[in-house]
């Protein structure tokens, strides 16, 4: 069953992909869906793409080890949305580039601008799509292990290919199917598993001493707090993923709005997922505790229903690859091969050297 309901995650995404290749005329359709993104398509899509690992197994990790204010991870994403919602959401939109080393060299002139955050950016990103590879692998190998890398190679080679097909068609359509999987896995886990641990007042008396508090705890001081808001939150404002949602959507008034509701719905997330690694450390407290999200699924949930939550976390990860693939691929073409070495401007022939950034991208 949990073989069957993976082959059909694979399937579904590589079938958005190919149906999303039709839209597919050039740069714009690629780069930014014709900039035409309503606001339901945009808000998935910025739930599936933050939603990503660190934001659940990691986040579920964070409530194993600290309790109840591991739940800032997130929480402080959510601020940061709203600020960029208020403050500069209409500002990026009106911008016609596509990605975010495009707007600075909008905003403070010069090529050397561009480039060098362009660099910079693909250089992180290379990382951080290595390490959503090497997680999808391993939720994979937690049904079937044994298999690391030829898990990591399936994982990789499905969001590449689907991405290369539809570029940010596929992923903004890609991205809300995953978003509901993930929601859905989310709820699954956190109500068998609560159920599993005899219910919250069961909990209450069952989880470490200051488990419970909120905003601070002996474990979070209010220094950890202000430390996650510069260097957690600050960074939902200068996302390039996040951007590159802004720059898709259909006009600054859809962008503002799927920031807000984005944000809204993280809140919500952000304690569902802290609460199910504090369950975690009731039912298996010797377990490490990056493995709090999978290990519980994997203990508490039935046969079947447990590859619908691991399907759910592998769409965690991969929606986050995809957007970091197609940026990445984006930014290399756009802002360091086309200025540093004139790339025809013929729009198929952009089209074509993109995509094959793309397949080189997550090939590397």
């Amino acid at each position: 069953m949990n073989g069957l309901i993976v082959t059909v995650f694979f399937i579904a995404m590589l079938l958005v992909g190919a149906y999303s290749a039709r839209k597919i005329k050039g740069p714009d359709s690629f780069f930014v869906a014709d900039r035409a993104g309503s606001g339901f398509l945009i808000t998935g899509s910025l739930l599936a793409t933050i939603l990503g690992g660190s934001s659940t197994i990691g986040l579920a990790g964070l409530g194993f080890q600290k309790g109840l204010v591991g739940a800032w991870w997130l929480l402080v994403g959510s601020a940061g949305l709203l600020l960029l919602a208020f403050w500069m959401a209409r500002k990026v939109r009106e911008y016609a580039v596509y990605t975010l080393p495009g707007i600075l060299e909008k905003q403070y002139g010069g090529k050397s601008t561009r480039v060098v955050a362009s660099l910079v950016i693909a250089t992180a990103w290379f990382g951080i799509i290595a390490g959503q590879i090497i997680a999808a692998g391993k939720i994979l190998a937690a049904l079937w292990p044994g298999h690391l890398e030829a898990f990591m190679v399936l994982a990789a080679a499905v969001f590449i290919l689907y991405t290369v097909l539809g570029g940010q068609y596929s992923i903004l359509r890609t991205d809300v199917v995953q978003s509901l999987i993930i929601f859905a896995g989310i709820l699954l886990t956190f109500f068998l598993g609560s159920a599993a641990a005899g219910g919250w007042g069961k909990m209450t008396t069952a989880l470490p001493a200051g488990f419970l508090d909120f905003p601070t705890s002996s474990a979070f001081s209010s220094t950890d707090l202000l430390t996650f808001l510069l260097f957690v939150g600050a960074a939902y404002l200068v996302g390039p993923d996040i951007y590159s949602r802004i720059l898709s959507s259909r006009s600054p008034g859809v962008a503002r709005r799927a920031l807000v509701t984005a944000a809204l719905f993280l809140v919500p997330a952000a304690f569902l997922l802290t609460l199910i690694g504090m369950t975690a450390r009731i039912l298996l407290p010797e377990i490490p505790p990056e493995s709090a999200f999978p290990a519980l699924v994997l203990h508490t949930l039935p046969q079947g229903l447990n590859g619908i939550v691991l399907a759910a976390l592998l769409a965690a990860v991969m929606s986050s690859a995809d957007t970091c693939l197609l940026t990445t691929g984006t930014i290399l073409t756009v802002d360091v091969l086309q200025p540093l070495f004139g790339l025809p401007v013929k729009e198929k022939s952009v089209l074509r050297v993109s995509r094959i950034v793309v397949v080189a991208v997550g090939i590397l």
